[in-house]
């Protein structure tokens, strides 16, 4: 006798117990960018609160608002960057989250490239009240990258994408934890780039010890011990 496929019952679905690779990646993408971004925002709060005279200070040097102005407008992004922040990490009403995240890094990526335009190289206070980061492409390029990062996660968002399980918990935590990393130090690219485009050259001190300084290279290191 041929065995035939019965047919389930009309009105009913068949769920496939395992995730295929690609719902799978998405949710630790997913995962990943919600996040990293939250951790991102709350990180560039956290640290505009601990000197929020100075970030206030730096808004003015944007040029963009009036003096006046500068201080609510200050707080009002640290605000947002420590609520946007924490609905993410949260996944709390992340639909929501994504779209003030969107909202966020539009207004810095325009902020950035209106003050490149004007080659105002001001601190960035991308991050707290450092001055080590000035207003530069890197600064811009970032913004723009955290950006396309929030669409992505209002896109997943959107597509009610599939949490993720423990066994994908610690991998997908490092990955975001990379992510923040990366875009922390990021900061520091234009610095350690002049540093490394800068002529070094050798010059005698009275300890004899080498110190690279701007100088010529054919200074003797000794010049007694060589008459």
């Amino acid at each position: 006798m041929a065995v035939g496929l019965t047919k389930p019952p009309a009105g009913r679905k068949i769920k496939s117990c395992k995730r295929g690779g690609g719902s799978l990646t998405a949710a630790v993408t997913y995962f990943v960018f919600r996040t990293g971004l939250g951790a991102i925002c709350l990180l560039a709060g956290a640290e505009k609160l601990r000197a929020p005279r100075t970030f206030f200070e730096g808004v003015k040097q944007y040029g963009l608002v009036s003096p006046r102005l500068a201080p609510l407008v200050g707080s009002v992004l640290i605000g947002a960057e420590l609520v946007i922040g924490l609905l993410l990490v949260a996944g709390l009403v992340p639909t929501l989250a994504a779209l003030g995240a969107i909202l966020l890094f539009g207004v810095f990526a325009v902020a950035l490239a209106v003050n490149l335009a004007q080659e105002n190289t001001a601190p960035c206070h991308c991050f707290g009240a450092s001055e080590v980061e000035t207003i530069s492409p890197v600064a811009l390029v970032r913004a723009l990258v955290l950006e396309v990062i929030a669409i992505a996660v209002l896109v997943y968002a959107l597509g009610d994408t599939a949490g993720i399980t423990r066994h994908e918990l610690l991998p997908s935590l490092l990955m975001a934890a990379g992510l923040v990393t990366v875009t922390r130090l990021s900061g520091l690219f234009p610095l350690a780039w002049s540093f490394l485009r800068s002529k070094a050259s050798m010059h005698p001190t009275p300890t004899r010890r080498v110190s690279f300084r701007h100088q010529p290279l054919d200074v003797p290191l000794y010049p007694k011990e060589q008459q």
